[in-house]
């Protein structure tokens, strides 16, 4: 019996000083929080693969791993599926989704010129309580010169908050900047440009073969976002759309 006991106690022993294989991607969740999307890298330079790799808090105690283990099975207030920010025109679109909300209360939406400190630049009101993808969205219209580092603060009503991963938008306010929304359909293209000064321009639209099938003389265009709207008599195919000064030539490609 006594050996049988003394069996026991090894075995068990074993058990708790093997190196557990874990996910790199979910270990680094563990010490730095989620969102993350690359592998923990230990102070030797190499990849962290395993529990033994790492301590919890105070060790590397069994009741620690067991405690993040328990967190990780809790459900969190936000359940975040996509942060994505993108230049149009004189701004920057900051869009956000959730699959699962549990008693959020707002988002921040924080910006940096340096990707170290942020600030907030806006709040927006969460759902709440969902189960279903929501989507969100603010638009920046006052983003700085260079390049923008955004970042989402999710605040559930007990005060605990989730920060998402960064995304940089790089913005030039001193150049000239066009896109097109273009619908064959409706014959019908919205042309948005931004301008850092005011000027008189030239618009075309030209298939790939050079012919010219949109020809706007003497465009006004004031400092900051203009639009432009036009119908065009064409098929669908690839269009070149040419905004033109006496100062610089700004090309686009788009389907129609």
């Amino acid at each position: 019996m006594k050996n049988i006991f003394i069996l026991l106690v090894m075995l068990c022993l074993s058990t708790y000083t093997k190196a557990q294989k874990v996910d790199p991607i979910k270990l680094l969740q563990d010490v730095n929080g989620g969102n993350v999307a690359f592998a923990t890298i230990n102070e030797q330079g190499g990849t962290i693969n395993t529990h033994a790799d790492i301590s919890w808090g105070d060790g590397f105690s069994v009741a620690n791993r067991a405690f993040i283990q328990a967190l990780r099975n809790e459900v969190l207030p936000i359940t975040l599926s996509k942060f994505n920010a993108r230049k149009d025109a004189d701004a920057v679109n900051v869009t956000w989704a959730t699959s699962m909300e549990k008693n959020a209360l707002h988002f921040e939406i924080l910006r940096s010129s340096d990707g170290k400190k942020f600030e907030r630049i806006a709040t927006i009101g969460a759902k709440g309580n969902a189960n279903e993808l929501i989507n969100y969205s603010y638009r920046d219209t006052k983003p700085v010169n260079g390049t923008n580092y955004y970042q989402l603060k999710s605040v559930d009503r007990d005060g605990t908050f989730t920060t998402s991963i960064v995304v940089a938008v790089q913005f030039d306010l001193n150049k000239t900047d066009i896109t097109v929304i273009a619908s064959s359909a409706n014959q019908h293209i919205k042309v948005n440009v931004y301008s850092p000064v005011n000027r008189i321009a030239g618009f075309t639209v030209s298939d790939v073969n050079g012919r010219v099938l949109l020809n706007a003389k003497n465009v006004s265009l004031q400092k900051g976002n203009n639009v432009l709207e036009y119908t065009l008599n064409a098929s669908p195919q690839l269009l070149i759309a040419l905004l033109s000064s006496a100062t610089e030539k700004n090309a686009y490609k788009f389907y129609y």
